[in-house]
């Protein structure tokens, strides 16, 4: 296949991107996926080996493989917006006295909030206020046990600090 250029090799399976795309239904972000394709097809023309079979079945795996690839993840992505909790930002330092924190008034929270990082402020609010574990925190974040304890260690610290020198 290096005998031609990528040039006519991509439009010679422009169809078969195409195909694929309209397959697994993609049509709304067509370039995107079209993109992948090409990237699986060029993939495929740089490692192709002659004596291992033919071109087109060799293309065929790598333009639904890249395609398939980036559909996967599409769906890591738009699974993690889903499951972000607001409360977890730094936008949880805006948060409205009627918000999930009815003992304290927005303006102490974000007094204290404001000196720890994004993993302190996560560890405060599952904790403090939504009463979880540190297992049920790791496994809501993705991350081990101990480092949740040491986001709790962290924040303690911080938190003592801040407390101390006011």
């Amino acid at each position: 296949m290096k005998e031609m250029p990528f040039e006519q090799i991509a439009s010679m399976y422009d169809p078969l991107i195409k195909s694929q795309i309209r397959l697994y239904h993609l049509t709304t972000h067509f370039d995107q996926y079209y993109q992948a394709g090409l990237l699986g097809l060029w993939k495929a023309y740089e490692t192709f080996d002659p004596k291992k079979g033919q071109f087109s079945s060799y293309a065929f795996l790598h333009v639904r493989g890249r395609i398939l690839q980036e559909l996967r993840g599409e769906a890591r992505k738009q699974q993690k917006e889903e499951n972000h909790d607001p409360h977890e930002s730094k936008a949880f330092r805006t948060l409205s006295f009627e918000d999930t924190i009815p003992l304290l008034e927005d303006e102490t929270m974000n007094l204290y909030l404001m000196h720890l990082t994004e993993n302190q402020q996560r560890w405060v609010t599952q904790k403090v206020f939504h009463m979880r574990s540190e297992a049920e925190i790791a496994e809501m974040f993705g991350v081990t046990v101990y480092a949740v304890k040491s986001w709790r260690k962290s924040a303690i610290k911080r938190l003592r600090s801040v407390l101390f020198t006011n």
